[in-house]
Order: C-alpha cells, then sequence, then structure tokens
C-alpha cells in the first residue's frame, strides 16, 4: 500500500539503525555535492580581487602605481597564491598591467588615451542597451527602483564606492535585459572602468561645496526619467536619455580639468594641460 504523506512524515529508520550520512559508505549524494562549500583558495581568491578591484576604484591605489605580491600580503594581508591569483584576473580584466621590461604589475594609467578610451566604451554601452533593453522582462522595473533605493541610500551617506558600485548595477541590469551574454561583458568592463573616473570626479567636487549635491540631484532625476522611459515602453525617449546620461561624466572631468585649480590626483600631467584647451579633448570622434 502506498504511504500517505502523513505516513512519510512520520516514518522512521528500522531499530537499531541510525539515518546514513550523505555520501556514508558510497559516493556524496548530488544535493550533497551541490552544497559543499567552494574551495578556500576560490574564494580567498575572490575576496582579494575584490578588495584589489576596490582599492584601484577609489584610487587607494593610484593610477600607475606599481603593485607586486609583497604590497599585497604585507598592507592587504592576502596569502601568496590568492594574491597571485588575483593580479592575473585583475590583468585580464584590464584593471592592472604587467609590465615585463620594467619588472612588475601595475595599475591601469589615466592618460589622455584611457579616458577617451572609458568614456567612449560608455557611451556605446548606454547608446547599445537603450537601442536592445527588453521591455518584456517581467522583473526589470522592480530590479531598479530597488536598486534606485539603495543608491539614493549612498548618495546620503557619500560612500563613494557603494554609489558607483550601485550606479553600476543599475546599469549592468538593463544591459542583462538584452540576454547577450557578450556584450553584457563588454558592459560590465566599462562600468567598471568608468567608476574609478567617478570617484576621482566626486572628490574634487566635494570640495567645490553645493556643486555635487546638485550632481546628485541630477543623477537621480535622470534614473528616474530612464526607469519612468522604461515602464511607457518609450523607446525614442530612452535613446537619448541612456547616452545623455553617460555623457554627464565626460563633461564633468572636462569641466573639472578646464574650471578648477584642484586637479585630480593621478593623471597624467600632458592631459591635465591638454584639458585646459577645447572641450573636444575626451570626446569622441566623429
Amino acid at each position: 500500500m502506498a504511504q500517505t504523506g502523513k505516513d512519510r512524515a512520520v516514518a522512521k529508520p528500522a531499530a537499531g539503525r541510525r539515518p546514513r550520512a550523505a555520501g556514508e559508505g558510497g559516493k556524496p549524494s548530488k544535493s550533497a555535492l551541490s552544497k559543499a562549500a567552494p574551495p578556500k583558495s576560490a574564494s580567498q581568491t575572490d575576496a582579494a580581487v575584490e578588495l584589489i578591484r576596490a582599492k584601484i576604484i577609489d584610487m587607494s591605489l593610484e593610477p600607475s602605481s606599481r603593485i607586486d605580491e609583497a604590497l599585497l600580503i604585507n598592507k592587504f594581508k592576502l596569502g601568496r597564491t590568492p594574491a597571485r591569483e588575483a593580479i592575473n584576473r585583475l590583468a585580464a580584466e584590464g584593471m592592472v598591467y604587467i609590465a615585463p621590461n620594467r619588472g612588475g604589475i601595475y595599475v591601469r594609467k589615466l592618460d589622455f588615451r584611457e579616458i577617451h578610451e572609458v568614456v567612449v566604451a560608455y557611451q556605446i554601452a548606454e547608446s547599445i542597451s537603450a537601442q536592445l533593453c527588453r521591455f518584456e522582462d517581467s522583473t526589470l522595473l522592480d530590479d531598479l527602483k530597488a536598486i534606485e533605493a539603495r543608491y539614493e541610500r549612498e548618495v546620503h551617506k557619500r560612500a563613494y564606492l557603494d554609489i558607483t558600485r550601485l550606479n553600476e548595477e543599475f546599469h549592468l541590469r538593463i544591459s542583462r535585459s538584452i540576454g547577450n551574454s557578450l556584450f553584457f561583458e563588454f558592459s560590465r568592463s566599462a562600468h567598471r572602468h568608468v567608476r574609478r573616473l567617478l570617484v576621482m570626479i566626486y572628490k574634487v567636487e566635494e570640495a567645490e561645496g553645493p556643486r555635487l549635491d546638485e550632481q546628485f540631484d541630477v543623477n537621480l532625476k535622470e534614473h528616474d526619467e530612464i526607469i519612468a522611459a522604461l515602464e511607457a515602453r518609450d523607446r525614442a525617449a530612452l535613446t537619448t536619455l541612456m547616452p545623455a546620461h553617460a555623457r554627464q561624466t565626460q563633461k564633468r572631468l572636462l569641466r573639472i580639468l578646464s574650471e578648477t585649480t584642484l586637479k585630480p590626483p593621478g593623471l597624467d600631467a600632458d592631459l591635465i594641460r591638454f584639458a585646459s584647451g577645447p572641450s573636444e579633448a575626451v570626446s569622441p570622434k566623429g
């Protein structure tokens, strides 16, 4: 006779026997394997990558500064293997570069060419996201509103690293709706690199009094407009709003370089001199 749900709930092992643990006396069960903790070295490497990337983004590790295993082991208390693997992963991301002829590993620099590439890639990513994002993504709007609420809380705290992290999360959620993994990786790379520019810009604008408050008001307003365009399924509005939002970074940087006496740390000196001229200094060609 088949057991009822109640019978199954109270079924016990035969007297004198204890339940067999998952994997005991044979191969581990699939459920046990799925719940197994990742190898310690892998989790340490992930943590090391996150830590070093954050230090690069918030410019604790300045552009063009040298980093090596000794620094990561002694200053950041990383193990030798996670430190080495983290460097390799960050090199693959383009956050650091290995220069054998200079005998070391260096944080990616911020010169004229680098900033030009970052702002152009950022604008391309946002333009494509606006053109191809799927209005049919059933959770897109709820996700964006939740991210925006967290973003606004971090704005009030002036936590620049978290502000840029949530801004990245907001825009990548739109990119993810497209369903193209290759484009998503491109978009994620562009946003990771632009975060470093944004942190640098925030720090300079903070010293200018009310300007930073005004800029955050603009950012929040533009995010709300993007959400409204998605809600209305207004592709024309979206393809105007998102590239314009991305261009804000370029405009702010050019204003800082040309108008203020306080120059961002770590920038190439030639870039600062060049940007004091026409505003086309970092604008994309064509």
